[in-house]
């Protein structure tokens, strides 16, 4: 059901990777948090961002803002702008409200909010690849496998 690219990644990685909801649209955190019945802080919004040539995709708290300023200094960028829908599929190769946070088409530098990466063990659930498609997977094991850099990126 997952994505082949997503699918063949976490077979690579040993991903403790688990469908958490498939069949419904859940393009937002709201969405996402109302049809599997969870609170929207557990729930991981994988949003991207570009600079030109470069892409970034900073995962954060459901219930959060990002703080572009903040993503841009964490990747070592002057200025991110939130990448345009046709921008997310062709850099990430998954849709704008489906985006995985981890085996993206190009090269992504992933940032990783830190009051996430704060609880290693804690398990949130993430974009699967389409935006009917939900997972469930450990902090730890998304900042390991997608070799994310930890900084707070969220508004105060």
């Amino acid at each position: 059901m997952l994505p082949d690219r997503l699918d063949a990644f976490i077979a690579r990685h040993g991903l403790d990777v688990h469908l958490a909801a498939h069949a419904e649209a859940a393009p937002t955190a709201e969405d996402a948090a109302r049809i599997l019945g969870v609170a929207v802080a557990d729930i991981v919004k994988t949003m991207v961002l570009v600079d030109g040539t470069r892409t970034v995709a900073a995962v954060v708290p459901g219930d959060r803002r990002l703080d572009r300023r903040k993503a841009a200094q964490a990747a070592g960028l002057q200025k991110l702008r939130l990448a345009s829908a046709d921008e997310v599929m062709e850099r990430t190769g998954y849709p704008a409200g489906g985006v995985a946070p981890l085996a993206f088409a190009t090269p992504v530098t992933l940032v990783v909010d830190a009051a996430l990466a704060a609880d290693p063990a804690r398990t949130v659930i993430a974009g699967g690849g389409r935006i009917e498609l939900l997972v469930r997977i450990k902090v730890g094991d998304l900042v390991r496998a997608g070799g994310a850099i930890v900084a707070p990126v969220t508004q105060d």
